[in-house]
This record gives C-alpha cells, sequence and structure tokens, in this order.
C-alpha cells in the first residue's frame, strides 16, 4: 500500500488512470487455462497428503506447460495491438502495450501457478519470504516513477513482474519442466472447472467493473479509483494470504482421512480472528483517507469517498475463509450460486444508480459491497446443505 499510495503521488490520475486502464485485460488472461490450475491447486495438495509424489511431479508439469501456452497467446495478442500502436498511436500508447506485452506472458504464472506449488509449511515460509522480498523491491522500484514518470511508472511494473517470476521460479519446491498430458488435463479439467466457475466469478466481476469505470468515466475517473483499489488489493492481502495458507492443509486434511466436519471446526478460529483483525485495520483507514489524501495526494481528493466506500469489502470478504471447504469437497454448486446471486446483484445495483441518477464512481465499491454481503450470507446458509450431502 505504501508503495501504491507513492506511485500515484508522482503520477496524475488521468495518466495513471490511462495505464492501469490497459491493465484491465489482463483479467481475462487468468481465464485462459479453463479451470486445469484450480484442478492442480486442489490435487497437488490432496496428493501429498496421500503421499502420491509421482503424480504431483505430473500435474506440476502439466501446470507449467499449459502456463506457457496461455502466457504466450497473451503476449502475443498484446503485441499485435502494440503494432496498431506503432502505426497510429502515440508514443506514450506504443509504451504502455509494450510494457503489457511482456507482463501478460508472465502473468498466469505469477498470480495462479507458481504459487500452487507452494503446499507444506517450511513452503509457505519460504512464499512468506518471497512475499516480503517483493514488498521491498516494490517501494524501492518506485525512485523509477520518481526518476522517470511515466516512463518509470511502465518500467517499473515490468520489472516487478519479472522480479517476482525469476523468485517464484527459482524457489519453486517442484521442479519439472513442461510437459503436455492429454489424459490428465481431462481429469484436471474435470476437477477444476467447477473451482474455475466459481473462483472466476469475483474476478470476471471486477474486470468488467473496471471495463465500466474506464469506458464510461474516462481515464481522469478511472485513475481516481486507483486510490479505492490500492486501498481493496492492500487490505486484501491478509485474507488472501491466511487462505493460501488455509486451502492446501483443508485438501491435506481430507487426503489424510479427516471428516468435513473436523476441517470446518479447525477453520472458525481462524475465520473469527482474521475478521477482527481486517475490520480493525479497515476501521482506522476509514477515519485516516480523509485526513491524508488531502496532505499527501491532493490530485486524487476526488477518490477519497470511493476508496472509504472500499474499505469495508475486504472486512466483509475476509467472513469466507471457510467457504474454502466446497472446492476441498468438490461441492461448489451452492458455492458459486451464492457467488453469481451477490455478483449479480452487485452489478445491478451498480448498473441501476448510474442509469437513473448518473455516473458516479461511489456505486461502484457500493454494488461490490451489497454482492459481498449477499456472497457471504448464502454461502454460510448452504454449509447445511454440504453437511447434509
Amino acid at each position: 500500500m505504501v508503495a501504491g499510495f507513492l506511485v500515484v503521488r508522482m503520477i496524475a490520475p488521468e495518466i495513471y488512470g490511462a495505464f492501469s486502464g490497459v491493465g484491465v485485460f489482463l483479467g481475462y488472461v487468468l481465464l485462459g487455462h479453463f479451470g486445469i490450475i484450480n484442478g492442480l491447486g486442489r490435487d497437488i495438495p490432496f496428493e501429498l497428503g496421500k503421499n502420491n509424489q509421482l503424480l504431483v511431479k505430473r500435474l506440476a508439469s502439466l501446470g507449467l506447460w499449459v502456463s506457457y501456452l496461455v502466457g504466450a497467446i497473451a503476449s502475443f495478442i498484446f503485441l499485435l495491438a502494440l503494432l496498431y500502436q506503432v502505426l497510429y498511436g502515440t508514443q506514450s500508447d506504443v509504451i504502455v502495450y509494450a510494457s503489457y506485452t511482456i507482463i501478460s506472458f508472465f502473468y498466469l504464472l505469477n498470480k495462479q501457478f507458481l504459487p500452487v506449488l507452494f503446499r507444506t509449511n517450511n513452503e509457505f515460509d519460504t512464499l512468506s519470504k518471497i512475499n516480503i522480498g517483493m514488498a521491498f523491491v516494490n517501494i524501492a522500484s518506485v525512485s523509477l516513477v520518481w526518476g522517470y514518470g511515466f516512463y518509470g511508472l511502465c518500467l517499473r511494473a515490468v520489472l516487478l513482474i519479472c522480479i517476482e517470476f525469476i523468485l517464484l521460479y527459482y524457489y519453486r519446491p517442484i521442479n519439472v519442466s513442461p510437459h503436455w498430458d492429454t489424459k490428465l488435463a481431462i481429469s484436471q479439467i474435470k476437477t477444476g472447472l467447477p473451482i474455475y466457475a466459481v473462483g472466476q466469478v469475483r474476478p470476471l466481476w471486477a474486470t468488467v467493473q473496471n471495463n465500466l469505470i474506464f469506458s464510461m468515466g474516462g481515464p481522469l475517473q478511472f485513475g481516481y479509483f486507483a486510490l479505492a483499489n490500492i486501498i481493496n488489493g492492500a487490505l486484501g492481502v491478509i485474507p488472501n494470504a491466511i487462505s493460501q495458507v488455509v486451502y492446501p492443509k483443508m485438501s491435506i486434511q481430507l487426503g489424510e482421512g479427516k471428516s468435513v466436519a473436523e476441517i470446518l471446526k479447525k477453520i472458525i478460529k481462524p475465520t473469527i480472528f482474521l475478521f477482527l483483525i481486517i475490520f480493525s485495520i479497515g476501521g482506522v483507514t476509514y477515519w485516516l483517507l480523509p485526513l491524508i489524501v488531502p496532505l499527501l495526494l491532493p490530485k486524487y481528493v476526488g477518490g477519497v469517498e470511493v476508496a472509504q466506500w472500499s474499505v469495508f469489502i475486504p472486512v466483509v470478504a475476509s467472513l469466507g475463509l471457510v467457504n474454502n471447504i466446497y472446492n476441498v469437497v468438490k461441492k461448489q454448486k451452492w458455492y458459486f450460486i451464492s457467488l453469481l446471486t451477490g455478483a449479480l446483484s452487485g452489478l445491478g445495483y451498480t448498473i441501476i444508480m448510474v442509469l437513473t441518477e448518473g455516473f458516479n464512481l461511489v456505486y461502484f465499491p457500493q454494488g461490490m459491497l451489497i454482492g459481498f454481503f449477499i456472497q457471504v450470507v448464502l454461502s454460510f446458509a448452504f454449509l447445511s446443505k454440504l453437511k447434509e450431502s
């Protein structure tokens, strides 16, 4: 979050919005594996629990092959857009698309596949050290923006994803070469597609929302919204990090023969603890924003109210830690219904408000907050269905 604040302090909102607006399309890159990576996220720790090391390596090899393929396709599409900008765009457009041509190749690898390989307690320690190291690199690289402005912003984004890839790849606990296995891929699609459908509801919802803001409000409004994204992303780091640990541990416990009731019982205390932590941090952040932003980020005062609404989204989302159980036991139907109902409700609220009251950024985090609340309530209610089945 510190690095994010420093960057937006140095860059005008319309310039930051223009750069990050193109990055919205990275959300679609994560759709390209059709559930195979999600299947690995469930089956690798499950097979580790059964001590089936050979199958674990085959799964990792398949995931690496798929990640390289998706990255290459995404990079090629951005390359075509880059060539168009070379012919008809501005120099700034060329730099932006050149940056995303590189970033898009590593995006799936860094955000989904490589973290899946870290599944034991020692490996989680290694992953935590990588994340801490990347936090320092994040802050140090702000100097590029300070020294080179817009061009430094683009260079920083490329360097960050490349350094993150090098660290994750070098310290990966499962060392395999990419290999396609048709039979294994089909089995992983069968396992992962329901998880994939569930897991893509929120990211796709966020991507659609960002597209609406960028297309309706333009670079300036999207730049203001960057403040909300920074706050939301920073507060979401803690729930995401804990979920990365909890999810595979649930799968390992299931592989060891633990019952659903036993697994759920162990997750109640961490969920309550997580909620209290995020609620406390969120409350302080909500109070500080209107005091700090005018002093430190005067160009982004227009985004304060939006950021305040966004504070509560990770607070509500933190209650969903227990919902990993749906993917672990391969019973995603009820969870998917809760996610889809919430997303459609939240998006519906936003669209209705924009159509009836006119464009206003606050309608977007309000819609997400409503949707997340509905999702959490329904998913908790459906846990009884899970126990019955």
